[in-house]
């Protein structure tokens, strides 16, 4: 069997076992915004289309790494972060959080809980054939349970013609309808395929850009327990250069100038775990209960 079969078959199986009935590294990274793709267009502009190809993997698996997530909205603009349960096998202060309000029994806390869900996101590594001198980028979007996601429609493009189209020498570029929805929110519309082609006619770039070993937690990151913890306890997470971690800035004294901190993040949330008191003038996490395909954010 060719490994452009195996890659094929590995993607429609991946398709179908998440659409069955359903019953870290830590060290500072540098955020390089040409590694990631996403479907932004700007404001004013009703639509648009982009041209990618998706990169096949070494071994002839699907490209689309599935990773948990938490997602929030944040003074208009999303954040994620990585769940430490899911991707770690670790504790998460999300996860203690929502389980704490489900064992309250109260229909309140049930749907408040439902906030503290872990998302199921895929993460894919592409070329984005506007802008192939930035070589291979990293392209992260939500799983949708209504199955009118992007993954869909690029699982219902494979169905139809019934290729594989990260193949590198006759594989196929995916073309990407965006449109605003009724939120004005950038969505993709349609994948349509394009005629086979190779993936790149210079040998030594198409070398290159297969020779990538990089992994989404080499651009994403995962946070620690102790990061995540300060958010869901309604603090802001900030660097203390002489406790050498991530502390409350509300709980430093003001001994501590501000010239010793780095902040990362401004973010509250309700106070929903046992024994944590909410800090003060705490904002009540958000999320997307009209859409799965709203705009992601970027990775910090």
């Amino acid at each position: 069997m060719s490994n452009q079969t195996n890659a094929l078959d590995a993607m429609l199986a991946q398709y179908e076992k998440n659409n069955a009935p359903r019953a870290v590294k830590t060290e500072a990274k540098v955020y390089d915004l040409k590694n990631y793709f996403n479907t932004y267009i700007p404001e004013g502009v009703k639509s648009a289309t982009k041209q990618i190809r998706i990169l096949p993997t070494a071994d002839g698996s699907t490209p689309f790494v599935e990773v948990h997530a938490h997602k929030v909205l944040v003074d208009g603009e999303w954040k994620t972060f990585a769940c430490l349960k899911h991707e770690k096998g670790e504790a998460c202060p999300f996860c203690e959080a929502r389980e704490a309000l489900l064992a309250t029994g109260k229909d309140s806390d049930k749907e408040l809980a439902k906030k503290y869900n872990a998302r199921k996101m895929y993460v894919v590594k592409v070329i984005d054939r506007e802008h192939e001198d930035e070589g291979v980028k990293f392209w992260r979007f939500n799983h949708d349970y209504r199955k009118e996601g992007i993954y869909d429609k690029i699982i219902g493009v494979l169905n139809a013609i019934k290729k594989d189209v990260t193949n590198a020498e006759n594989g196929r570029d995916l073309l990407l309808t965006i449109n605003r929805n009724q939120n004005n929110v950038p969505v993709v519309s349609a994948v349509a395929s394009l005629d086979p082609s190779v993936l790149s006619e210079d040998q030594e770039l198409k070398d290159l850009w297969l020779s990538d070993a990089r992994t989404w937690e080499d651009v994403y990151s995962v946070r620690t327990y102790d990061y995540l913890e300060i958010i869901v306890r309604g603090g802001i997470p900030v660097w203390d250069k002489e406790e050498k971690k991530f502390v409350d800035k509300a709980a430093l004294t003001s001994d501590n100038s501000d010239a010793d901190l780095e902040s990362e993040l401004t973010m509250g949330v309700e106070n929903v775990k046992a024994n944590v008191q909410a800090a003060a003038a705490t904002t009540p996490v958000e999320t997307s209960s009209a859409s799965d395909e709203e705009e992601d954010d970027l990775p910090f």
